[in-house]
Protein backbone atom coordinates (compact mmCIF):
# COMPACT_ATOMS: atom_id res chain seq x y z
CA UNK A 1 0.00 0.00 0.00
CA UNK A 2 1.16 3.41 -0.68
CA UNK A 3 2.41 5.89 2.00
CA UNK A 4 0.01 8.62 0.37
CA UNK A 5 -2.96 5.94 0.60
CA UNK A 6 -2.35 4.80 4.00
CA UNK A 7 -2.47 8.67 5.13
CA UNK A 8 -5.82 8.75 3.31
CA UNK A 9 -7.01 5.57 4.76
CA UNK A 10 -5.73 6.73 8.05
CA UNK A 11 -7.55 10.26 8.10
CA UNK A 12 -11.02 8.86 7.01
CA UNK A 13 -10.67 6.49 10.25
CA UNK A 14 -9.49 9.73 11.92
CA UNK A 15 -12.63 12.01 10.85
CA UNK A 16 -14.81 8.64 12.06
CA UNK A 17 -13.56 8.45 15.29
CA UNK A 18 -14.01 11.76 16.01
CA UNK A 19 -17.33 11.90 14.74
CA UNK A 20 -18.02 8.82 17.18
CA UNK A 21 -16.86 10.77 19.93
CA UNK A 22 -18.99 14.08 19.29
CA UNK A 23 -21.95 12.33 18.14
CA UNK A 24 -22.98 9.25 20.43
CA UNK A 25 -26.06 7.54 19.09
CA UNK A 26 -25.81 4.33 20.66
CA UNK A 27 -24.99 1.29 18.39
CA UNK A 28 -24.86 4.42 15.62
CA UNK A 29 -21.32 4.67 14.84
CA UNK A 30 -18.18 3.75 12.92
CA UNK A 31 -15.98 1.48 14.76
CA UNK A 32 -17.80 -1.51 13.22
CA UNK A 33 -16.94 -0.27 9.48
CA UNK A 34 -13.97 0.87 10.54
CA UNK A 35 -13.15 -2.95 11.33
CA UNK A 36 -14.30 -4.05 8.22
CA UNK A 37 -12.83 -1.84 5.79
CA UNK A 38 -9.51 -1.94 7.90
CA UNK A 39 -9.38 -5.72 7.05
CA UNK A 40 -10.17 -5.23 3.54
CA UNK A 41 -8.06 -1.39 2.86
CA UNK A 42 -4.94 -2.26 4.72
CA UNK A 43 -2.58 -4.70 2.77
CA UNK A 44 -1.16 -5.97 5.87
CA UNK A 45 -2.84 -7.55 8.80
CA UNK A 46 -0.86 -5.91 11.43
CA UNK A 47 -1.90 -2.61 10.54
CA UNK A 48 -5.77 -3.44 9.93
CA UNK A 49 -5.67 -4.42 13.73
CA UNK A 50 -3.45 -2.08 15.26
CA UNK A 51 -5.05 0.92 13.43
CA UNK A 52 -8.79 -0.46 14.24
CA UNK A 53 -8.43 -1.33 17.58
CA UNK A 54 -6.28 1.95 18.09
CA UNK A 55 -9.41 3.60 17.23
CA UNK A 56 -11.52 2.07 18.91
CA UNK A 57 -9.65 2.53 21.94
CA UNK A 58 -8.82 6.21 21.20
CA UNK A 59 -12.40 6.46 20.62
CA UNK A 60 -13.23 5.08 24.25
CA UNK A 61 -11.00 6.72 25.95
CA UNK A 62 -12.26 9.95 24.41
CA UNK A 63 -15.90 8.74 25.31
CA UNK A 64 -14.35 8.26 28.81
CA UNK A 65 -13.23 11.12 29.47
CA UNK A 66 -16.30 13.10 29.07
CA UNK A 67 -18.28 10.57 30.52
CA UNK A 68 -17.91 8.97 34.38
CA UNK A 69 -19.87 6.46 33.27
CA UNK A 70 -18.28 5.72 30.11
CA UNK A 71 -15.65 4.90 32.10
CA UNK A 72 -17.52 2.01 34.32
CA UNK A 73 -18.58 0.61 31.08
CA UNK A 74 -14.87 0.53 29.55
CA UNK A 75 -13.91 -1.43 32.58
CA UNK A 76 -16.90 -3.97 32.30
CA UNK A 77 -16.71 -7.45 31.21
CA UNK A 78 -19.44 -6.91 28.77
CA UNK A 79 -16.71 -4.12 27.17
CA UNK A 80 -14.18 -7.49 26.46
CA UNK A 81 -16.90 -8.70 24.13
CA UNK A 82 -17.14 -5.71 22.47
CA UNK A 83 -13.50 -5.91 21.12
CA UNK A 84 -13.82 -9.45 20.88
CA UNK A 85 -16.58 -8.75 17.60
CA UNK A 86 -14.62 -5.87 16.47
CA UNK A 87 -11.29 -8.06 16.41
CA UNK A 88 -13.62 -11.01 14.05
CA UNK A 89 -14.29 -8.58 11.95
CA UNK A 90 -11.78 -7.25 11.10
CA UNK A 91 -10.52 -10.71 10.35
CA UNK A 92 -13.93 -10.83 8.23
CA UNK A 93 -12.60 -7.88 6.38
CA UNK A 94 -9.12 -9.41 5.64
CA UNK A 95 -11.40 -12.35 4.19
CA UNK A 96 -13.18 -9.86 1.71
CA UNK A 97 -9.91 -8.26 0.81
CA UNK A 98 -9.46 -9.47 -2.69
CA UNK A 99 -13.20 -9.50 -3.41
CA UNK A 100 -13.83 -5.89 -2.08
CA UNK A 101 -16.75 -4.30 -4.27
CA UNK A 102 -20.14 -2.89 -3.25
CA UNK A 103 -22.08 -5.70 -3.01
CA UNK A 104 -18.99 -7.80 -1.28
CA UNK A 105 -18.99 -5.32 1.31
CA UNK A 106 -22.95 -4.60 1.39
CA UNK A 107 -22.93 -8.72 2.56
CA UNK A 108 -19.65 -7.92 5.29
CA UNK A 109 -21.82 -5.41 6.57
CA UNK A 110 -24.66 -7.91 7.19
CA UNK A 111 -22.41 -10.72 8.44
CA UNK A 112 -20.08 -7.99 10.83
CA UNK A 113 -23.64 -6.27 12.17
CA UNK A 114 -24.80 -10.06 13.30
CA UNK A 115 -21.86 -11.28 14.96
CA UNK A 116 -21.38 -8.08 16.40
CA UNK A 117 -25.10 -8.56 17.83
CA UNK A 118 -24.47 -12.11 18.46
CA UNK A 119 -21.38 -11.58 20.78
CA UNK A 120 -22.11 -8.76 22.60
CA UNK A 121 -25.31 -10.04 23.85
CA UNK A 122 -23.89 -13.12 24.29
CA UNK A 123 -21.58 -11.46 26.58
CA UNK A 124 -24.17 -9.41 28.45
CA UNK A 125 -26.17 -12.90 29.06
CA UNK A 126 -22.33 -13.67 30.74
CA UNK A 127 -21.93 -10.36 32.21
CA UNK A 128 -25.17 -9.35 33.50
CA UNK A 129 -27.92 -10.96 35.82
CA UNK A 130 -29.83 -13.05 33.35
CA UNK A 131 -30.36 -16.73 34.02
CA UNK A 132 -27.71 -19.31 33.27
CA UNK A 133 -30.74 -21.06 30.24
CA UNK A 134 -31.35 -20.65 27.03
CA UNK A 135 -34.45 -18.23 28.24
CA UNK A 136 -31.98 -16.35 30.07
CA UNK A 137 -29.89 -15.79 26.78
CA UNK A 138 -32.58 -15.32 24.87
CA UNK A 139 -33.79 -12.79 26.85
CA UNK A 140 -30.12 -11.14 26.80
CA UNK A 141 -30.76 -11.23 22.63
CA UNK A 142 -34.07 -9.93 22.88
CA UNK A 143 -33.02 -6.84 24.75
CA UNK A 144 -30.20 -6.06 22.23
CA UNK A 145 -32.97 -6.26 19.25
CA UNK A 146 -33.59 -2.36 19.88
CA UNK A 147 -29.98 -1.63 18.90
CA UNK A 148 -29.75 -3.93 16.20
CA UNK A 149 -31.23 -1.35 13.57
CA UNK A 150 -29.02 1.13 14.83
CA UNK A 151 -25.60 -1.29 14.03
CA UNK A 152 -27.03 -2.65 11.15
CA UNK A 153 -27.77 0.78 9.41
CA UNK A 154 -24.61 2.34 10.60
CA UNK A 155 -22.06 -0.56 9.44
CA UNK A 156 -23.94 -0.43 5.92
CA UNK A 157 -23.59 3.46 5.42
CA UNK A 158 -20.08 3.97 6.92
CA UNK A 159 -18.00 0.90 5.04
CA UNK A 160 -19.99 1.77 1.81
CA UNK A 161 -18.63 5.72 2.52
CA UNK A 162 -15.22 4.77 3.43
CA UNK A 163 -15.11 2.39 0.28
CA UNK A 164 -16.52 5.42 -1.87
CA UNK A 165 -14.34 8.16 -0.29
CA UNK A 166 -11.26 6.22 -0.39
CA UNK A 167 -11.40 4.96 -3.98
CA UNK A 168 -12.20 8.64 -4.74
CA UNK A 169 -8.97 9.63 -2.98
CA UNK A 170 -6.60 7.37 -3.97
CA UNK A 171 -8.06 7.33 -7.82
CA UNK A 172 -7.59 11.15 -7.86
CA UNK A 173 -4.43 11.54 -6.52
CA UNK A 174 -2.82 8.49 -8.75
CA UNK A 175 -4.15 10.42 -11.58
CA UNK A 176 -2.12 13.54 -10.61
CA UNK A 177 1.22 11.37 -10.38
Amino acid sequence: MKKQNIIVLSSIILVLVAMRSIFNIPNFNPIGAIALMGGILFHKKSTAFLVTIGALFLGDVILGLSSPIYIDYMFSTTFLFVYVAFLLTILLGTALKNRASLMTISLGSVVSAILFFLITNAGSWLALNYDRSLSGLMSAYNAGIPFFRATLVSQLLFSLGIYIIYNLATQRKTSLA
